[in-house]
């Protein structure tokens, strides 16, 4: 992470606000992203999560493809990561999951099955869509894709302030959808809203 956050704990209430004050003026995100988050919280049954996560955000419902504030999507990933640790044992293994299960749900859209459905069992092809398929859903960064070798590719994502975990579940979901083998995905913070990923298959 960037030297102003190096004694920050990743997850901690001042990392999120670190976070926030990075978020560009007007940067936007869709309403799926806040929809899957709080599902997960609903699922678990608890009122009084749900009711912190909901007053985290301030939305309690949202369109699916309707554009919402990228700072309400950061405070609800927190908290409802906050809420879901001690299920699934700590903040980044909570974040994870949170991108698993988005992009669970983005799969089985329209943009989604069109995205797998044109990569068909190329999984190059695939991760060269990565970009494409972001820029439906964020208007918050970008990324780019960087082959180091025929089954192997760094995947870089900039200007976004979402940690590192969430999108190695994003990426872990829509690899193992397209039947990779043999499948890796480390992530890791090049800068405060700058991650990298290493994929690899078999």
């Amino acid at each position: 992470m960037a030297s102003n956050q190096d004694a920050v704990e990743l997850g901690s209430p001042r990392e999120l606000e670190l976070r926030l004050t990075l978020i560009p003026l007007g940067d936007t995100v869709r309403g799926y992203f806040f929809n899957c988050a709080l599902e997960q919280v609903r699922l678990q049954g608890d009122e009084e999560a749900l009711r912190r996560c909901i007053e985290a955000s301030g939305l309690e419902s949202c369109t699916a493809f309707f554009k919402y504030p990228m700072s309400a999507l950061l405070q609800l990933l927190y908290h409802v990561s906050w809420a879901l640790k001690d299920s699934s044992g700590s903040f980044e293994a909570s974040m994870r999951q949170l991108g698993q299960w988005t992009a669970k749900e983005f799969l089985v859209g329209s943009v989604g099955r069109t995205m797998l459905l044109l990569a068909g069992s190329n999984l190059k092809r695939l991760a060269d869509s990565l970009p494409t398929a972001y820029r439906t859903g964020w208007e918050h960064g970008w990324g780019e894709v960087a082959w180091t070798g025929s089954r192997q590719c760094l995947v870089s994502i900039h200007g976004n302030v979402v940690p590192y975990p969430y999108f190695e579940g994003v990426f872990v979901e829509v690899f193992q959808a397209a039947g990779a083998s043999n499948l890796k995905v480390k992530g890791w913070q090049v800068g405060t809203a700058d991650t990298r990923y290493s994929l690899s298959w078999g």
